[in-house]
């Protein structure tokens, strides 16, 4: 019986890891598509402020002319 008792439990235990590692893989998912997201914002924000900056310095040089 003691067989067969420890076999049934390895078992459980087999199932219970592959549920962690099933959610754990889901959870990796999420958190990719959520840096990506972020990766995408920081892009946007980064090419607004370099035309920011570009627009700021095509100005001051028009100033400067005047």
């Amino acid at each position: 019986m003691s067989a067969i008792k420890d076999t049934v439990k390895a078992m459980k235990e087999v199932l219970l890891l592959t549920d962690k590692v099933e959610k754990t893989g889901d959870l990796l998912t999420e958190i990719s598509h959520e840096l990506r997201d972020h990766n995408d914002r920081i892009l946007r924000l980064e090419t607004r402020l370099d035309t920011y900056v570009e627009v700021a310095t095509m100005q001051n040089k028009a100033i400067e002319h005047k």
